[in-house]
Protein backbone atom coordinates (compact mmCIF):
# COMPACT_ATOMS: atom_id res chain seq x y z
CA UNK A 1 0.00 0.00 0.00
CA UNK A 2 1.37 3.18 -1.17
CA UNK A 3 2.14 5.73 1.88
CA UNK A 4 -0.21 9.08 1.94
CA UNK A 5 0.43 12.36 3.35
CA UNK A 6 -2.42 13.71 5.31
CA UNK A 7 -2.82 17.28 6.37
CA UNK A 8 -4.32 18.44 9.26
CA UNK A 9 -6.75 21.03 8.55
CA UNK A 10 -5.03 23.71 10.11
CA UNK A 11 -6.13 25.81 7.18
CA UNK A 12 -9.46 26.38 7.74
CA UNK A 13 -9.88 27.21 11.57
CA UNK A 14 -10.94 30.42 12.56
CA UNK A 15 -10.68 30.42 16.54
CA UNK A 16 -7.44 29.82 18.62
CA UNK A 17 -7.71 25.83 19.25
CA UNK A 18 -5.14 22.73 19.91
CA UNK A 19 -5.56 19.98 16.89
CA UNK A 20 -3.26 16.77 16.93
CA UNK A 21 -1.61 16.69 14.15
CA UNK A 22 -1.23 12.60 12.68
CA UNK A 23 1.36 13.13 10.63
CA UNK A 24 3.85 14.07 13.40
CA UNK A 25 4.33 13.64 17.24
CA UNK A 26 3.82 17.13 18.35
CA UNK A 27 0.65 19.12 18.26
CA UNK A 28 0.11 22.15 16.45
CA UNK A 29 -1.60 25.71 17.27
CA UNK A 30 -3.63 27.47 14.91
CA UNK A 31 -4.78 30.95 15.17
CA UNK A 32 -5.93 33.47 12.54
CA UNK A 33 -2.44 35.38 12.87
CA UNK A 34 -0.91 31.83 11.70
CA UNK A 35 -3.63 30.76 9.57
CA UNK A 36 -2.86 34.28 7.26
CA UNK A 37 0.66 32.79 7.02
CA UNK A 38 -0.22 29.56 6.37
CA UNK A 39 -2.49 31.13 3.13
CA UNK A 40 0.62 33.05 2.15
CA UNK A 41 2.54 29.71 1.60
CA UNK A 42 -0.07 27.68 0.08
CA UNK A 43 1.28 27.65 -3.21
CA UNK A 44 4.57 26.77 -2.41
CA UNK A 45 3.86 24.19 -0.12
CA UNK A 46 4.78 21.58 -3.22
CA UNK A 47 8.49 22.13 -1.50
CA UNK A 48 8.60 22.22 2.23
CA UNK A 49 5.62 21.37 4.76
CA UNK A 50 4.74 24.52 7.24
CA UNK A 51 3.91 23.70 10.77
CA UNK A 52 3.20 25.50 14.27
CA UNK A 53 4.79 24.58 17.41
CA UNK A 54 3.99 26.70 20.70
CA UNK A 55 2.54 29.60 18.39
CA UNK A 56 6.04 29.10 15.93
CA UNK A 57 6.11 28.37 12.35
CA UNK A 58 8.46 25.40 11.69
CA UNK A 59 9.45 24.78 8.18
CA UNK A 60 10.63 21.93 7.19
CA UNK A 61 11.29 19.55 4.01
CA UNK A 62 8.40 17.23 2.44
CA UNK A 63 10.66 14.83 1.78
CA UNK A 64 14.02 15.00 3.27
CA UNK A 65 16.94 14.22 0.32
CA UNK A 66 20.51 15.39 0.77
CA UNK A 67 21.06 17.96 -2.25
CA UNK A 68 24.99 16.56 -2.40
CA UNK A 69 24.98 13.06 -2.75
CA UNK A 70 20.96 12.37 -3.37
CA UNK A 71 20.43 9.86 -0.69
CA UNK A 72 17.40 10.07 1.71
CA UNK A 73 18.83 8.74 4.29
CA UNK A 74 18.82 11.88 6.65
CA UNK A 75 18.23 12.55 10.24
CA UNK A 76 17.49 16.31 11.76
CA UNK A 77 19.47 18.46 12.96
CA UNK A 78 18.43 21.07 14.55
CA UNK A 79 16.85 24.59 13.28
CA UNK A 80 17.83 27.89 12.33
CA UNK A 81 16.15 31.05 13.42
CA UNK A 82 15.22 33.45 10.83
CA UNK A 83 13.12 36.73 10.05
CA UNK A 84 10.91 36.72 7.26
CA UNK A 85 9.02 39.35 6.40
CA UNK A 86 5.47 38.64 4.61
CA UNK A 87 2.74 41.10 2.98
CA UNK A 88 -0.54 39.92 5.56
CA UNK A 89 1.88 39.62 8.57
CA UNK A 90 4.87 41.74 8.33
CA UNK A 91 7.91 40.45 10.26
CA UNK A 92 7.84 36.95 11.78
CA UNK A 93 10.08 35.02 13.58
CA UNK A 94 10.49 31.54 12.30
CA UNK A 95 12.77 28.23 12.08
CA UNK A 96 13.99 26.08 9.83
CA UNK A 97 14.08 22.70 10.01
CA UNK A 98 17.86 21.55 9.61
CA UNK A 99 19.75 18.34 8.54
CA UNK A 100 22.40 15.93 8.50
CA UNK A 101 23.64 13.41 5.77
CA UNK A 102 24.46 9.91 7.49
CA UNK A 103 26.29 9.11 4.23
CA UNK A 104 28.42 12.40 3.32
CA UNK A 105 27.86 13.96 7.01
CA UNK A 106 27.31 17.42 4.99
CA UNK A 107 24.53 19.53 7.08
CA UNK A 108 21.69 21.24 5.33
CA UNK A 109 18.54 22.92 5.21
CA UNK A 110 14.82 23.48 4.54
CA UNK A 111 14.98 25.14 0.79
CA UNK A 112 12.64 28.14 0.60
CA UNK A 113 13.84 29.36 -2.08
CA UNK A 114 10.20 28.95 -3.75
CA UNK A 115 8.96 30.83 -0.89
CA UNK A 116 12.08 34.06 -0.65
CA UNK A 117 15.18 34.89 -2.62
CA UNK A 118 18.47 33.72 -1.56
CA UNK A 119 20.11 36.32 1.35
CA UNK A 120 16.88 38.17 1.48
CA UNK A 121 14.48 38.17 4.58
CA UNK A 122 11.42 39.94 1.63
CA UNK A 123 9.14 37.59 0.47
CA UNK A 124 8.65 36.88 -3.16
CA UNK A 125 4.53 37.71 -2.54
CA UNK A 126 5.88 41.01 -0.69
CA UNK A 127 8.57 41.91 -3.63
CA UNK A 128 5.72 41.26 -6.12
CA UNK A 129 3.51 43.89 -4.39
CA UNK A 130 5.55 46.57 -5.24
CA UNK A 131 5.46 46.30 -8.53
CA UNK A 132 1.50 46.74 -8.54
CA UNK A 133 1.67 49.64 -6.42
CA UNK A 134 4.58 51.07 -8.16
CA UNK A 135 2.28 50.92 -11.57
CA UNK A 136 -0.76 52.62 -9.55
CA UNK A 137 1.57 55.72 -8.03
CA UNK A 138 3.61 55.86 -11.89
CA UNK A 139 6.83 55.76 -10.35
CA UNK A 140 6.81 57.51 -7.43
CA UNK A 141 9.03 55.38 -5.00
CA UNK A 142 8.03 57.42 -1.91
CA UNK A 143 4.37 56.78 -2.22
CA UNK A 144 5.35 52.91 -2.56
CA UNK A 145 6.61 53.22 0.76
CA UNK A 146 4.13 54.47 2.29
CA UNK A 147 1.51 52.82 1.19
CA UNK A 148 3.28 49.61 2.61
CA UNK A 149 3.20 51.48 5.93
CA UNK A 150 -0.26 52.20 5.49
CA UNK A 151 -1.82 48.95 4.51
CA UNK A 152 0.91 46.42 5.68
CA UNK A 153 2.51 48.10 8.55
CA UNK A 154 6.06 47.40 7.02
CA UNK A 155 8.36 49.70 6.81
CA UNK A 156 10.71 49.78 3.27
CA UNK A 157 13.21 51.79 1.68
CA UNK A 158 13.05 53.28 -1.44
CA UNK A 159 16.20 52.39 -1.98
CA UNK A 160 14.98 48.26 -1.16
CA UNK A 161 12.05 48.80 -3.28
CA UNK A 162 14.17 49.79 -6.27
CA UNK A 163 16.80 47.35 -5.97
CA UNK A 164 13.84 44.60 -6.28
CA UNK A 165 12.36 46.61 -9.43
CA UNK A 166 15.91 46.75 -11.28
CA UNK A 167 17.23 43.00 -10.33
CA UNK A 168 18.24 42.54 -14.25
CA UNK A 169 17.45 44.56 -17.42
CA UNK A 170 13.79 43.95 -17.79
CA UNK A 171 12.45 46.93 -18.48
CA UNK A 172 9.66 48.44 -16.27
CA UNK A 173 6.53 50.09 -18.12
CA UNK A 174 4.02 52.17 -16.04
CA UNK A 175 0.62 52.14 -17.44
CA UNK A 176 0.18 55.88 -18.04
CA UNK A 177 -3.03 56.06 -20.58
CA UNK A 178 -2.44 60.07 -20.98
CA UNK A 179 0.77 60.59 -22.27
CA UNK A 180 1.15 64.16 -23.63
CA UNK A 181 3.92 62.92 -26.29
CA UNK A 182 6.34 65.40 -24.64
CA UNK A 183 9.39 63.15 -22.91
CA UNK A 184 12.56 63.67 -21.11
CA UNK A 185 15.04 60.64 -21.19
CA UNK A 186 17.61 60.94 -18.31
CA UNK A 187 21.10 57.81 -17.73
CA UNK A 188 22.51 57.25 -14.44
CA UNK A 189 24.87 54.83 -13.04
CA UNK A 190 23.36 52.35 -10.81
CA UNK A 191 24.73 49.57 -8.85
CA UNK A 192 22.98 45.68 -9.11
CA UNK A 193 24.55 43.04 -7.30
CA UNK A 194 27.78 44.65 -6.17
CA UNK A 195 28.17 46.00 -10.33
CA UNK A 196 27.61 49.19 -11.66
CA UNK A 197 25.16 49.80 -14.77
CA UNK A 198 23.11 51.94 -16.79
CA UNK A 199 19.47 53.24 -15.47
CA UNK A 200 17.15 54.17 -18.62
CA UNK A 201 14.50 56.60 -17.44
CA UNK A 202 11.72 58.07 -19.73
CA UNK A 203 9.66 60.72 -18.19
CA UNK A 204 6.33 62.64 -19.45
CA UNK A 205 7.58 66.24 -19.34
CA UNK A 206 4.06 67.13 -18.76
CA UNK A 207 2.25 64.99 -16.29
CA UNK A 208 6.25 64.39 -14.60
CA UNK A 209 5.44 60.96 -14.33
CA UNK A 210 7.62 57.59 -15.52
CA UNK A 211 6.61 56.44 -18.40
CA UNK A 212 9.36 53.32 -18.37
CA UNK A 213 12.16 52.59 -16.65
CA UNK A 214 15.34 49.88 -17.60
CA UNK A 215 18.44 48.96 -16.51
CA UNK A 216 21.32 47.96 -19.26
CA UNK A 217 25.13 47.13 -19.20
CA UNK A 218 25.98 49.78 -21.89
CA UNK A 219 24.63 53.43 -22.78
CA UNK A 220 25.33 53.08 -26.47
CA UNK A 221 23.50 53.78 -29.47
CA UNK A 222 22.18 50.67 -29.91
CA UNK A 223 20.50 50.26 -26.24
CA UNK A 224 19.13 53.82 -26.40
CA UNK A 225 17.30 52.72 -29.44
CA UNK A 226 16.03 49.25 -28.19
CA UNK A 227 14.87 51.56 -24.86
CA UNK A 228 12.84 54.22 -26.47
CA UNK A 229 11.27 52.11 -29.12
CA UNK A 230 10.33 50.09 -26.85
CA UNK A 231 8.85 52.50 -23.98
CA UNK A 232 7.16 54.90 -26.51
CA UNK A 233 5.55 52.12 -29.24
CA UNK A 234 1.46 53.06 -29.45
CA UNK A 235 2.34 56.43 -27.76
CA UNK A 236 2.39 60.05 -28.68
CA UNK A 237 5.61 60.91 -30.10
CA UNK A 238 5.66 64.98 -30.22
CA UNK A 239 9.48 65.75 -28.52
CA UNK A 240 11.68 64.54 -26.64
CA UNK A 241 13.97 66.38 -24.33
CA UNK A 242 17.96 64.57 -24.06
CA UNK A 243 21.33 66.19 -22.82
CA UNK A 244 24.43 66.85 -25.04
CA UNK A 245 25.06 63.58 -26.49
CA UNK A 246 25.39 62.87 -30.26
CA UNK A 247 24.26 59.67 -30.30
CA UNK A 248 20.48 60.61 -29.31
CA UNK A 249 20.74 62.91 -32.78
CA UNK A 250 20.24 59.52 -35.05
CA UNK A 251 18.23 57.86 -32.91
CA UNK A 252 16.06 60.11 -31.91
CA UNK A 253 14.90 60.70 -35.81
CA UNK A 254 14.48 56.99 -36.61
CA UNK A 255 11.83 56.58 -33.90
CA UNK A 256 9.50 59.18 -35.59
CA UNK A 257 9.97 62.30 -32.92
CA UNK A 258 8.63 65.69 -34.55
CA UNK A 259 11.19 67.71 -32.58
CA UNK A 260 14.44 66.96 -30.46
CA UNK A 261 15.51 69.13 -27.64
CA UNK A 262 18.32 70.20 -25.72
CA UNK A 263 18.40 70.21 -22.02
CA UNK A 264 19.27 73.77 -20.74
CA UNK A 265 20.94 72.89 -17.73
CA UNK A 266 23.14 70.58 -19.67
CA UNK A 267 23.78 73.52 -22.82
CA UNK A 268 24.77 75.72 -19.46
CA UNK A 269 27.36 73.37 -18.40
CA UNK A 270 28.80 72.26 -21.16
CA UNK A 271 29.01 76.46 -21.94
CA UNK A 272 30.85 76.73 -18.46
CA UNK A 273 33.24 74.06 -19.37
CA UNK A 274 34.20 75.61 -22.72
CA UNK A 275 34.55 79.15 -21.61
CA UNK A 276 37.31 77.22 -18.39
CA UNK A 277 38.89 75.61 -21.39
CA UNK A 278 39.60 78.43 -23.65
CA UNK A 279 40.67 80.32 -20.36
CA UNK A 280 43.19 77.74 -19.53
CA UNK A 281 44.32 77.22 -23.11
CA UNK A 282 44.62 81.22 -23.77
CA UNK A 283 45.99 81.93 -20.68
CA UNK A 284 43.22 84.83 -20.28
CA UNK A 285 43.54 87.37 -17.41
CA UNK A 286 41.51 87.68 -14.76
CA UNK A 287 40.13 91.30 -16.43
CA UNK A 288 39.69 89.02 -19.77
CA UNK A 289 37.96 85.80 -18.22
CA UNK A 290 35.64 88.04 -16.29
CA UNK A 291 34.63 89.92 -19.63
CA UNK A 292 33.88 86.61 -21.15
CA UNK A 293 31.76 85.61 -17.80
CA UNK A 294 29.82 88.44 -18.48
CA UNK A 295 29.26 87.82 -21.98
CA UNK A 296 28.06 84.27 -21.48
CA UNK A 297 25.91 85.26 -18.88
CA UNK A 298 23.77 87.47 -21.35
CA UNK A 299 23.37 84.33 -23.54
CA UNK A 300 22.14 81.78 -20.60
CA UNK A 301 19.76 84.84 -19.31
CA UNK A 302 18.45 84.45 -22.86
CA UNK A 303 17.75 80.72 -22.41
CA UNK A 304 16.02 81.40 -19.07
CA UNK A 305 13.91 84.16 -20.49
CA UNK A 306 13.22 81.71 -23.05
CA UNK A 307 11.92 79.58 -20.34
CA UNK A 308 10.04 82.21 -18.85
CA UNK A 309 7.94 83.32 -21.78
CA UNK A 310 7.05 79.62 -22.54
CA UNK A 311 5.49 79.51 -19.00
CA UNK A 312 3.28 82.70 -19.51
CA UNK A 313 2.20 81.62 -22.59
CA UNK A 314 1.08 78.22 -21.25
CA UNK A 315 -0.39 80.11 -17.97
CA UNK A 316 -2.17 83.02 -19.69
CA UNK A 317 -2.82 81.88 -22.77
CA UNK A 318 -1.24 84.09 -25.03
Amino acid sequence: MIKQKTIAPNSILDVEQYIFCDFNDDFVLSNPHFVRLFNSCREVFKSFDLIFKKDVPYFRMNYARCPFCGTRHVVKYGFTDRILVFKEIGRTCVKIQRYICKRCDKTFQTDLTSLVDKNSNFTKELKNESEHLISNYLGSLNNVCKSFKKFFGISISHQTIENWLFVDENILEFDVGRCSGYYIIDVEWIKVNGKWKYRHTLLDSVSNCIVADAVYDFEDETTVMKFLNESTMNKNKVAITTDLDKKYGSVISKLGFFKHQLCILHAKKSLNKKLKDYGEKYKLSKEEYKECEDQLKMIKDLFDLNVLFMKLKKNYKV
